[in-house]
């Protein structure tokens, strides 16, 4: 029951948070925590102590999320003395604290989605791609895994620049030009994600002085064509 716990943290859908916290009884010295990654904190109005608990994990198979939630990143947002209780939680679950200011949460999900919900759609579009000249999902899901295990490796041990190889890293124009040209043929669709992602990666070798800003030019025009 709510009135038997000085922090109660609620886990319902984000759209559900308002409607169940306005329903439930609540202490004047009570906490509410909502565990959404987006939703301010406003949506608890109903309670005088709120606060934000989101961990930094994918939750779509909790058995694997379970194995990953000691370790995780968990975001912490709210005013003293709740921010000291959520801060000691976060140590006990042996979590890595991040604090999120005020009014960024929609923000900070949104640029969480990049290393995780994105990451998943761009295994599926590799995938696609695979499959359209020959390679099983059998085959082409294990081996591309394995090449993004050993990429997350390198970024965490070098960062994003200098952790990233291939054709763009290189300065290697004509190899990106029969990409764009094998994705066009495909499908159009394919060329076109290929290159707002290639864009966005030659930043990342200039900053690793892989190539030189005459080359990132060349690449740049390559890739807007």
């Amino acid at each position: 029951m709510v009135d038997a716990s000085d922090v109660v943290f609620l886990t319902v859908p984000d759209e559900a948070l308002g409607a169940v916290c306005a329903q439930l009884k609540w202490r004047k010295d009570q906490a509410a925590v909502h565990c959404s990654g987006a939703a301010e904190l406003s949506v608890l109005k109903t309670v005088a102590q709120v606060g934000g608990f989101h961990p930094l994990q994918m939750f779509a198979d909790p058995e694997v999320a379970a194995r990953g939630l000691a370790g995780c990143a968990i975001a912490v947002e709210a005013d003293e003395p709740l921010l000291s209780v959520l801060k000691q939680m976060v140590a006990s679950l042996r979590g890595r604290l991040l604090v999120v200011p005020p009014g960024a949460r929609a923000a900070y999900h949104a640029g969480a989605h990049y290393a995780a919900a994105f990451m998943c759609a761009l295994l599926a579009e590799g995938i696609e791609i695979w499959k359209r000249i020959g390679i099983a999902p059998e085959d082409s899901l294990p081996a591309l895994v394995a090449l993004l295990r050993g990429a997350t490796d390198a970024v965490a041990h070098s960062g994003p620049a200098r952790a990233m190889a291939g054709s763009i890293a290189r300065g290697d124009a004509d190899t990106v030009r029969r990409h764009i040209a094998a994705l066009d043929a495909l499908d159009p669709k394919h060329g076109e994600l290929y290159r707002t992602l290639a864009l966005r990666t030659v930043p990342l070798a200039l900053a690793a002085g892989g190539i030189t800003r005459e080359r990132a030019e060349e690449l740049r025009r390559l890739l807007d064509t």
